[in-house]
C-alpha cells in the first residue's frame, strides 16, 4: 500500500508537470494575442498618422559672413564669403493642447487615435549681432525663417496658420533643416532681424496622431497645457506633470520647463532631447492582467492536488489520479477562458464569468469524488476564495509580492494545522479491523 501511496505521488508530480507545459502553451496563446493586438495599432498608425512628438519652434537665420584671411604671397589680403545659419530659440512659449481620443477598431482590436488642436505662442529675443562673437562679420541675412518638427507629418491636417509680430504668415511642407526630419517651416521678413528686437508669434494647427502625445519645448522657459476627453491617461516621458487632474470626463495636465530642464540649446541637442507628453491607453491591458494571472496557474493546480491529497489522506477516501487530472483540466483551462472572454467582455466580468464557471465545474465535480454535496460545496468555497484572492493580486500591482507570501504562508499554516495529528506513517495503509 504504502508502494501505491508512492506511486500515486510520482503520477501527482507528472501531472503537474505535465499542466506546467500546458500553461506555457495557454501563456503564449496571449502572447500571441499580444501581438495581434499590437499589429493593429501599428497598422492604424500606418494609415493614419503614429506617436506624435513636437518639437519646437526655432527662428532659423541664415546669413553671409565675410571670413578675412591671411595674405597671400603678394601681400594681398585675401577675403572669403562663408554661408552659415544662427538658431534662436524662444524667450517664452505657452503651448495649448486640446486633444479628442477616438478609438478605431479592426476586428475585436482597437487603437487610440487622436485629433489634437494645438496653439503655441511666445516671443524670440533677437541679441546684437544675433548672439555671435564680433569677430563674425556678418554682411548679409539671406533667409529667415520659423521650423517646428513633428514625428510623422501624414497627421497634419488643414493649414497651419501663424501669426508673426502681428501680421499673417503662410508654411511651408518641410522643416527645411537637417535636425528636424519631418515638421513644417514658414518664411518671416528678414528685415525684422536687422536689429536687436523682440519677436512675438502665435502659431496654431491640427494635428492627428495613434496613442501618445508628446513634447521638446525649445523655449528658455516654457509652459505646456494639455487636455482631453480621454480619462485613462499615463504620463511619461523626460518629466511628469507639475499639475494633473483625471476625471471620468477626461484629464488636464501642465508642465512648465526651463532650457535648464530640456538641455536644448541649439540644433544638436534639440534632435537628442527627451521628450515628455501622455500615453491614451486602455484602462485594463487584458493581455498584460492574463499573463500575470497565468503565472498564478501552476500555484492553483499544486493547491487544487493539495486539497485532494488532504481529503484523502483526512477522511480515508480514494481518489483516482483519473480524477486528479480532470480536476487540474478546468484549473488550467481558466486561464484560456479567461483570455477569450476578456476580449469581448470587460476584464472584471470576463474574471467573474471564467471563475464562476471553473468553480461551479469542480464542486459539481468534487461532490461526487469526495462523496458528499457539503464536501464539495465547501471545496467550491475555498476555490472561489482563491480566485478572489488573484485577482486583488491582479489589481494590488504593487503588494503582489507581499499578498502572495501572506497567502503561501497561510495555506501553509492551514495544511500543518489540519495534518497535526495525522500519523503520515500509516497514509496508504489499510486501517486495522476494529475490536
Amino acid at each position: 500500500m504504502r508502494l501505491q501511496l508512492f506511486t500515486k505521488l510520482a503520477i501527482l508530480v507528472g501531472l503537474t508537470f505535465g499542466f506546467g507545459i500546458s500553461l506555457v502553451m495557454i501563456y503564449g496563446v496571449i502572447s500571441e494575442r499580444k501581438g495581434y493586438r499590437n499589429r493593429v495599432v501599428t497598422e492604424v498608425a500606418q494609415s493614419a498618422a503614429g506617436a506624435q512628438t513636437i518639437r519646437g519652434p526655432a527662428l532659423v537665420i541664415r546669413y553671409v559672413e565675410r571670413v578675412d584671411g591671411a595674405p597671400d604671397a603678394a601681400g594681398r589680403p585675401t577675403t572669403r564669403w562663408v554661408r552659415d545659419q544662427v538658431v534662436l530659440q524662444p524667450e517664452s512659449l505657452e503651448v495649448r493642447a486640446r486633444a479628442n481620443v477616438t478609438p478605431r477598431a479592426r476586428g475585436i482590436y482597437e487603437a487610440q487615435v487622436f485629433q489634437s488642436h494645438q496653439d503655441l505662442s511666445g516671443s524670440f529675443v533677437v541679441p546684437p549681432h544675433f548672439g555671435l562673437a564680433e569677430t563674425h562679420h556678418v554682411v548679409a541675412i539671406e533667409s529667415a525663417s520659423l521650423v517646428l518638427g513633428v514625428s510623422d507629418a501624414r497627421g497634419l491636417k488643414g493649414e497651419p496658420r501663424l501669426e508673426w509680430d502681428g501680421a499673417a504668415a503662410g508654411f511651408e511642407p518641410g522643416s527645411g533643416v537637417s535636425w528636424l526630419s519631418q515638421g513644417i517651416s514658414a518664411p518671416v521678413p528678414a528685415s525684422d532681424l536687422e536689429r536687436p528686437a523682440t519677436l512675438t508669434f502665435n502659431l496654431a494647427f491640427e494635428l492627428q496622431g495613434t496613442e501618445r502625445l508628446a513634447f521638446v519645448p525649445f523655449g528658455a522657459r516654457s509652459r505646456v497645457h494639455v487636455e482631453s476627453d480621454w480619462p485613462h491617461p499615463s504620463f511619461d516621458g523626460s518629466a511628469l506633470p507639475d499639475e494633473r487632474s483625471v476625471a471620468a470626463q477626461g484629464f488636464s495636465a501642465a508642465w512648465r520647463m526651463s532650457e535648464f530642464a530640456t538641455g536644448v540649446r541649439g540644433p544638436e541637442q534639440a534632435a537628442s532631447a527627451a521628450d515628455f507628453g501622455v500615453r491614451f491607453i486602455q484602462p485594463v491591458d487584458v493581455y498584460t492582467q492574463s499573463e500575470r494571472a497565468v503565472k498564478y496557474g501552476l500555484l492553483f493546480v499544486v493547491l487544487t492536488f493539495v486539497a485532494f491529497l488532504l481529503f484523502e489522506a483526512l477522511k480515508g477516501l480514494a481518489i483516482h489520479p483519473m480524477q486528479y487530472g480532470l480536476a487540474g483540466a478546468a484549473v488550467a483551462l481558466f486561464f484560456l477562458l479567461l483570455i477569450s472572454l476578456s476580449e469581448h467582455l470587460p476584464f472584471v466580468v470576463a474574471y467573474v464569468v471564467a471563475s464562476a464557471a471553473c468553480v461551479g465545474l469542480l464542486a459539481y465535480y468534487a461532490s461526487f469524488v469526495l462523496h458528499s454535496i457539503r464536501r464539495g460545496a465547501g471545496f467550491g468555497l475555498l476555490l472561489a476564495a482563491l480566485y478572489g484572492l488573484l485577482y486583488f493580486l491582479l489589481r494590488a500591482e504593487d503588494y503582489a509580492l507581499l499578498l502572495g507570501s501572506v497567502l503561501l504562508f497561510g495555506l501553509l499554516a492551514a495544511i500543518m494545522v489540519l495534518t497535526r495529528r495525522l500519523d503520515w506513517a500509516r497514509v496508504g495503509m489499510p486501517a486495522p479491523p476494529a475490536p
